[in-house]
């Protein structure tokens, strides 16, 4: 199912933005002096119709990827809370950075912020 909306959201992104490229292609021809109103119709027509069709096929395209990352982001969270309570436990409620980053597979300076806050949020004020 992730693959499919990577999928559709490149595709979203791709299709917005080459209605927004043609419907800014378009205003040289809305200004030029020697365009006849047939002409500046159309290049008007085409404009509106870009935007039309663009900006909503970008925002969603955007909605989508975004979409995709904070559930990627609450899933990471998710596992590192996991693996965090469950090193906490088997230490008696001492962990070490390295033992997080080995045990998560985390970089050191991501695991020593998730340590970071996890002791600030526990801190009782």
């Amino acid at each position: 199912m992730k693959i499919i909306k990577k999928i559709s959201a490149g595709f979203m992104l791709s299709l917005g933005f080459l209605c927004l490229l043609v419907s800014f292609s378009t205003l040289s021809d809305l200004t030029a002096e020697d365009k006849t109103p047939e002409e500046k119709a159309e290049a008007q027509s085409a404009f509106w119709g870009g935007i039309v069709f663009g900006v909503p096929l970008t925002a969603g395209g955007g909605y989508i990827f975004w979409g995709l990352r904070q559930k990627h982001q609450q899933e990471l969270s998710d596992r590192l809370d996991t693996i965090f309570y469950q090193m906490l436990k088997a230490n008696n409620g001492k962990i070490t950075v390295l033992q997080l980053a080995m045990e998560a597979k985390l970089p050191g300076k991501q695991a020593k912020e998730y340590l970071n806050q996890k002791s600030h949020k526990s801190k009782i004020p």
